[in-house]
């Protein structure tokens, strides 16, 4: 036998020996008693022969075999738990307590301050509370889930839906666009506190602060806009934004949105295993936007706004718009469109009235007629066709026309027919600062059109001036939703009238007093008037006048810029300045302005809507006279024939403009453009 047998054998036959692993001896086999210790209490003499002093049976080895057993299976147990701890779960267990050590939660911009042209604050900033989900900190399963949206939703009193749309859905839990969710904006203080405090019962819900937009109000809804959740095609268009990021809308918030929206930040919280946090660790703190100044002033713009609605209610109509703008510069002072909306609304989640009534409303609020809504003009395009007829020599200011109430023209298509165009009233023999002030149809006919002795400008000088007036195309105002309205002619009627798609004399007729197919808006006859008020400079409207940084100072100045100048010779702009001068002091608006406290230029207009006998209400003025600083354009829409809404409002507007508001403190405007 070798050496390695033997020192194998060796605790064999100690176990043997003793009967631990060997046969055992049946039970009552005596244990020599030199297999035991000895009993210290035994005396000296001691016979070990004697039957005292034995033990009577062994153990045997059974019991030694469970106990290895039992010990052999913790030990395999123990392996293969570390191992499935350590290797198979290890990198998502790490990843989780570290998560749950260090929470980090992105803290939102304050967006920039907005501000009036007298530095008057019209929209801020106030402090809030938001609900967010955290996709990695929610249960792991779809029902732990199910159960977290049904107790938040009867926790903020919203329905499973509401938190669903909001992106949360308990079956999808990955979504790459974003980590963090909002469900709920702007929540009181007390449920903040409360969901704070349980935070076992709401797994991956927080709480955070961030900086509410407060908006001035309707008034200035279509001017600022609104703020709301980002879509998510605009993520993919631009990296630097999250899917829970707000972000501008519409108005000056949509366009300025680079310039608004600021740095955001980060909290690192220290939380526990229940998610409970336990300290604030140190964080990166978010910068805020840079502010706005517009050119509107608030002033203006609230008293225009009310008084425009307070007019439309008394004759129960709702739809309305109106511009005032300073014609040295372009800058857009007040833009008002009725129905208007709360923009406050958007920052919250809308109920289904809510809803119903901003977005799905007949009344459309959230249409921005001003820019966007389009109309025949009347006659308040009137000043601009007296300009093109003196450019293109077409007649003499001077020159009498004697307008009966009517002209006829033979039809080309039916021998002895004659078809008839006719004013709102005879004017008798009338040149053309009379045709201004009294409105008259029929000079406009014939200028525009062509008659007897007067050949006309025709349509195509007819939509040349146009165009350089800033019609046909958008004159490109900071704010979106801006249309360019229509300048008809023989390329155009195929699309305006396609079951009868010939330009006919009648045609350009229309077009001369703003009717048949010319479309504008509010917006470009603001511009046009501005230009004859001016003396030919057609500017860009402008509603940001510059932007400055979060110490107030100035990053940009945003300048006037002219799409156009010397549209016209000083002296075709003078007979149409002096025109318009004429309908406050002896035409149409003389009841209005005949004694105003300032010297006023307007044109009155009514236009047809092809609906019974309702009109759109158009007044236009220039104010002061001889130096203008304010052009105001304003719109009734759809309202009874020869109804005063539109001048009346006018009025009311530049009396506290010329009193009232300049009571406030001025701001000193570009050097204007030199009149003639």
């Amino acid at each position: 036998m070798g050496i390695g047998s033997a020192r194998l054998t060796a605790p064999i036959m100690w176990f043997n020996k003793r009967r631990l692993f060997s046969k055992s001896p049946a039970l009552g086999l005596e244990v020599a008693p030199e297999e035991v210790l000895m009993d210290s209490l035994n005396p000296e003499d001691f016979n070990a022969d004697q039957l005292e002093g034995r033990i009577e049976s062994a153990l045997g080895r059974f019991p030694f075999m469970i106990v290895a057993v039992l010990v052999a299976a913790a030990f395999l147990a123990l392996i293969s738990r570390t191992w499935f701890l350590q290797v198979t779960k290890g990198e998502e267990f790490a990843k989780r307590a570290t998560e749950n050590r260090l929470f980090t939660i992105t803290l939102p911009a304050p967006r920039g301050i907005i501000y009036d042209i007298r530095k008057e604050p019209i929209v801020k900033n106030i402090p809030g509370f938001e609900v967010i989900l955290k996709r990695g900190e929610l249960p792991e399963t779809a029902e732990g889930r199910r159960a977290l949206m049904a107790s938040l939703a009867k926790l903020l009193g919203n329905s499973e839906g509401d938190i669903k749309e909001a992106g949360f859905d308990p079956e999808l839990l990955d979504d790459k666009l974003s980590s963090e969710i909002i469900v709920a904006a702007d929540i009181p203080r007390e449920l903040a506190l409360e969901l704070q405090s349980r935070p076992k019962e709401f797994p991956g819900v927080f709480v955070r602060t961030r900086e509410f937009r407060d908006y001035a109000g309707a008034a200035f809804a279509h001017v600022i806009g609104y703020v709301g959740k980002i879509d998510k095609s605009q993520i993919n268009q631009d990296e630097r934004y999250r899917g829970d990021d707000i972000i501008g809308k519409n108005g000056v918030e949509l366009t300025y949105e680079k310039e608004l929206r600021g740095t955001p930040g980060e909290q690192l919280i220290e939380v526990n295993s229940s998610g409970a946090r336990l300290g604030e660790l140190p964080e990166r703190r978010p910068v805020i936007g840079e502010s706005l100044v517009l050119n509107i002033d608030a002033g203006l713009q609230r008293v225009l706004y009310d008084s425009l609605r307070r007019a439309l209610e008394t004759q129960g109509k709702t739809a309305g718009s109106a511009v005032a703008i300073d014609p040295r510069n372009g800058a857009v002072r007040a833009l008002v469109s009725l129905p208007s909306f709360d923009p406050n609304v958007f920052q919250r989640h809308l109920s289904p009235l809510a809803y119903e009534r901003t977005f799905l409303s007949s009344q459309k609020p959230l249409f921005n007629r001003a820019i966007g809504g389009v109309y025949p003009s009347g006659s308040v395009i009137k000043p601009m066709i007296a300009v093109a007829a003196l450019e293109e020599q077409v007649i003499d200011p001077t020159k009498k026309i004697y307008d009966p109430g009517f002209i006829s023209v033979p039809n080309p298509y039916r021998p002895g027919e004659e078809t008839r165009f006719i004013d709102w009233r005879p004017q008798g023999w009338i040149d053309m600062r009379a045709a201004l002030a009294r409105s008259a149809n029929v000079y406009f006919y014939i200028v525009g059109g062509g008659y007897q002795d007067v050949k006309g400008l025709g349509i195509t000088k007819l939509g040349e001036y146009m165009r350089k007036f800033g019609f046909g195309a958008p004159l490109g105002i900071d704010i979106s939703g801006e249309v360019g309205g229509l300048v008809p002619g023989p390329d155009t009627i195929a699309k305006t009238r396609p079951n009868d798609p010939v330009w006919r004399i009648g045609d350009t007729y229309q077009t001369s007093i703003g009717q048949g197919a010319f479309q504008a808006t509010p917006l470009q006859i603001a511009a046009m008037i501005a230009a004859v008020a001016n003396g030919g400079t057609l500017w860009r409207p402008r509603i940001a006048s510059a932007i400055l940084d979060e110490y107030g100072n100035v990053v940009k100045t945003i300048e006037p810029e002219a799409v156009r100048t010397n549209i016209a010779e000083p002296r075709s702009i003078q007979v149409a300045r002096e025109g318009m001068r004429l309908v406050a002091t002896e035409g149409t608006a003389r009841a209005y302005f005949a004694d105003f406290v300032i010297e006023v230029a307007a044109k009155t207009g009514t236009a047809q809507t092809g609906f019974q006998k309702n009109t759109h209400g158009w007044f236009t003025a220039f104010a002061p006279y001889q130096n203008p600083e304010l052009v105001l354009v304003v719109v009734a829409e759809d309202v009874p024939f020869n109804t005063p809404i539109a001048t009346p409002v006018a009025r009311e507007v530049l009396y506290w403009y010329f009193t009232e508001g300049k009571k406030r403190i001025l701001v000193a405007a570009p050097s204007q453009t030199s009149l003639p």
